[in-house]
């Protein structure tokens, strides 16, 4: 009983963040998608910003506000 005790408590413990990083994960996405206009751009862009992110040690959510900034100051984004 007491493994069972501490196998949940992991659980739980770890799965909070994880749920956290998929609605970060899907809150990003739309904010890229309704800049970009399309899914499958803002997959593109949020690939190549993971990629940044992690060759800078940036954390992604700064990345991707920094991009929707720059979109939208450059014009090239949609309204």
């Amino acid at each position: 009983m007491k493994i069972r005790a501490i196998v949940t408590a992991v659980l739980l413990a770890v799965a909070p963040p994880a749920l956290a990083e998929i609605s970060d994960y899907e809150s990003m996405r739309s904010r890229l998608t309704d800049v970009l206009g399309s899914q499958a751009e803002a997959d593109a862009a949020y690939n190549k910003l993971m990629q940044e992110a992690n060759a800078y040690g940036q954390s992604i959510a700064s990345m991707v506000d920094l991009f929707i900034q720059l979109c939208m100051v450059s014009d090239e984004c949609e309204p």
